[in-house]
């Protein structure tokens, strides 16, 4: 459906085919605006039936939209709109739906919408997407969506016309000549020169940055890419269990090793009281082996490997212990959380100065870490 480096107009409504002349006219009011190369609209099977039937002229349809690119100097043939441009929401079968109404329907809604979005923020220079004539929730799910993937030259926009011509089924915007509709209604006439379409930009919180290489992926259904997003916004907060061994990174408890559990607690405590960062060196190697004594006693096999790395120290200034750990410990956190990687790296120890003299330490303020339990 979507080709590369096209400004995209993406109508999300139901039942209103109107949304997609409507918008299209009010664009082409704003003389600073580039009108879109192609319109995608994501629908019903009702939506789709209605746009085919007045939008384009095959099939015997009214033709709605070529006769608005006559009339606003369009090159037709420059805009890609077709049968093929509409996609409809389908149910958990696979079955298009004729309506959004069950909240399995809603949940199918959401992840066309989401997905679509998130292509075409990849795909295409500029996305444009407009919300009319269709149910709350998939208005909410477009702008969310959009909030997620928008880039600064993205837009969302409502499409307003004033009454009766918003509720009327024959006015798709005010053509060059006016016309008189019929109001069945109220046994009364009215005249489309009366009739004012306008776009009312809606603002949305771009987070795409925010997220940066935590956007949500593909595959992802919109409820996954919303919790993926609420992770990395969450303020971090470390709860570790002493008596229990466990570590709580924003509410997921995860097991680590004795070795990952005591460094983490290591340099969750120096966090906590606000100690520098630290190098790799005997005096760390002596306030690791305190830690080790705390939380494991003084005949913990894991005195072996700090012995050795100790020893080093003392004979090459330098050892692989300390770094290969921290490493491994970072790795762990990861895997074992599955926070996305700039949430988890709260909780990961990090590099705070570069080399030769590198210092080390758990980028936490004393109020994200509660120690608890006794070891």
């Amino acid at each position: 459906m979507a080709d590369k480096d096209k400004n995209v107009l993406l109508c999300v409504t139901g039942l209103t085919p109107q949304v997609v002349t409507e918008t299209l006219y009010a664009l082409c009011q704003e003389s600073h605006t580039a009108l879109p190369d192609r319109i995608e609209v994501i629908t019903t099977t009702e939506g789709k039936r209605r746009i085919m039937l007045t939008l384009l002229k095959e099939d015997g349809g009214y033709g709605y939209l070529d006769q608005l690119c006559t009339d606003c100097g369009i090159e037709r043939s420059a805009l890609r709109f077709d049968k093929h441009c509409i996609e409809v929401v389908r149910d958990s079968n696979g079955e298009p739906l004729s309506d959004i109404v069950t909240e399995d329907d809603n949940a199918m809604a959401a992840d066309l919408i989401h997905e679509r979005i998130r292509t075409l923020t990849q795909q295409s220079n500029q996305l444009h997407v407009s919300l009319a004539g269709g149910r709350k929730t998939m208005g909410f799910y477009a702008g969310y969506s959009l909030s997620l993937y928008g880039r600064p030259g993205d837009r969302l926009s409502h499409v307003l016309v004033n009454p009766p011509f918003e509720s009327h089924p024959s006015f798709f915007y005010p053509p060059p000549e006016p016309v008189t509709l019929q109001l069945q209604a109220r046994n009364d006439l009215i005249s489309t020169a009366e009739a004012q379409v306008r776009l009312a930009d809606l603002p949305f919180v771009r987070l795409r940055e925010e997220l940066g290489e935590d956007l949500p992926y593909a595959g992802l259904s919109f409820s996954e890419a919303v919790t993926c997003a609420q992770q990395v916004m969450t303020p971090p907060q470390l709860t570790l269990n002493l008596a229990e061994r466990t570590a709580t990174l924003q509410g997921r408890d995860i097991k680590l090793s004795p070795t990952h559990f005591i460094w983490l607690a290591w340099f969750a405590d120096r966090a906590r009281r606000e100690e520098p960062p630290l190098s790799f060196d005997e005096k760390a190697a002596e306030e690791l082996a305190r830690y080790i004594d705390w939380l494991d006693g003084s005949s913990s096999p894991l005195h072996e490997n700090l012995d050795s790395a100790r020893e080093e120290l003392k004979s090459e200034g330098r050892s692989n212990y300390f770094e290969r750990t921290r490493s491994r410990l970072n790795k762990a956190l990861a895997e074992r959380s599955g926070l996305p990687a700039q949430a988890v790296a709260s909780y990961q120890v990090q590099t705070c100065s570069s080399r030769p003299n590198t210092t080390y330490a758990l980028l936490l303020t004393p109020g994200q870490i509660q120690i608890e339990g006794q070891p």
